[in-house]
């Protein structure tokens, strides 16, 4: 894919890394995953038992697997479990960072956003 076209926003998760994303594991904002999960060939009962995703940094070439997990069934979390030390390390993110990850479906991965991007425009009929 080329990353210089418009990117479509329902494919990107934003977070707001907490002191707690950054000690333990990171909660995903639900709205933007369930999003991202229409995409994605997956089910609640794969993730209550975690499926592997890949996610690249192209800035540095780096790919790092982590495990994509939901937790709870009457109030949901989406995280991301086994994996997310590593790659929060060697980002190097702390609180307050803001992680943008783009679901990119040809390609079947999560790309980190930390370069220049631009949006498909909604096309709102009038």
């Amino acid at each position: 894919m080329n990353y210089n076209d418009p990117l479509e926003p329902a494919m990107i998760i934003t977070k707001v890394l907490t002191k707690s994303d950054v000690v333990g594991n990171v909660v995903l904002p639900k709205a933007e995953v369930m999003s991202v999960l229409t995409r994605m060939n997956v089910n609640d009962q794969d993730l209550e038992n975690g499926v592997e995703v890949q996610v690249h940094d192209l800035l540095e070439d780096d790919l790092y697997t982590v495990t994509l997990k939901l937790s709870g069934i009457d109030k949901p979390k989406y995280y991301f479990g086994s994996g997310w030390s590593t790659m929060k390390h060697s980002l190097d993110v702390g609180e307050g960072y803001v992680l943008k990850l783009y679901w990119n479906q040809w390609e079947n991965k999560f790309v980190v956003l930390n370069f220049q991007y631009s949006l498909i425009p909604l096309m709102i009929p009038v």
